[in-house]
């Protein structure tokens, strides 16, 4: 079978590039940006028929404090592309701040990173990534087992291909962003919101107290007896990345 035939089919503006099962594409990308070989638009994907994991590379116009905006975007986007593609009856919900959940268990999440250099406070490079579960691997353990997690195909979305999921979500992706371009973040802000868990709204390592909302980019408000904080998208998504990180290592 030619694999190059099945290859994704990237919309204008995106340029794709295979990375070999087994290795992550946000690590590649990582180290291709460190050399200066990745660009705007450029798609890191895997080979992987069983999950849906790839990095885009964008090169913000923005401040720092607004990439976070980037993260609601790309997760917005999944929840339309799959909801185009899937039984109506499926329920797409989030978790602040990353977390994307298929009937109220998690396939997988979304994640930004963004370049340690600024120019006028403005990130040379950032870096959305996202790893959703479309099926089980041969390893992993059989559905019911762990309540909170699930795959795709699990909720009853079987024929569902990584290659045509990750083609509906480069879609959406180029629209949203064209979206925020014109008429800012209110607009992503109201799906997120209108999808959020209502479960969990928050992830439970991240705080114990009431999450109330979203500021106008996306930070988390809680409320902690009489008083609301905001906790920061970034800062939220680099600690729930070090507790993964070290969990990983931990399990080695």
């Amino acid at each position: 079978m030619n694999a190059m035939k099945h290859a994704p089919q990237f919309p204008p503006l995106l340029k794709g590039h295979r990375v070999p099962d087994g290795k992550q594409p946000v690590k590649q990308a990582l180290s291709m940006l460190k050399k200066g070989k990745l660009g705007a638009g450029d798609v890191l994907w895997s080979e992987n028929q069983s999950r849906l994991n790839f990095s885009l590379v964008l090169e913000p116009e923005v401040k720092r404090e607004r990439c976070g905006e980037m993260l609601y975007m790309l997760m917005v986007a999944f929840g339309d592309a799959l909801g185009a593609i899937s039984n109506p009856e499926t329920a797409i919900n989030y978790r602040w701040p990353n977390t994307i959940l298929l009937n109220e268990a998690s396939i997988g999440s979304a994640d930004l990173r963004l370049s340690e250099n600024d120019e006028n406070q403005q990130p040379s490079w950032m870096l959305l990534s996202i790893d959703i579960a479309i099926r089980r691997g041969r390893s992993e353990t059989e559905p019911g087992y762990n309540k909170d997690q699930t795959t795709i195909w699990d909720e009853g979305c079987g024929d569902i291909s990584r290659t045509e999921l990750l083609e509906s979500v480069s879609r959406h992706i180029v629209n949203w962003i064209h979206s925020w371009s014109e008429d800012g973040f209110k607009p992503i802000h109201e799906q997120w919101m209108g999808r959020i868990s209502e479960k969990a709204k928050i992830e439970s390592n991240l705080s114990d107290v009431e999450f109330i909302g979203m500021d106008e980019q996306g930070n988390a408000l809680i409320k902690r007896k009489e008083h609301i904080n905001r906790v920061e998208t970034l800062s939220a998504i680099e600690k729930l990345r070090g507790e993964n990180e070290a969990s990983q290592n931990h399990s080695i």
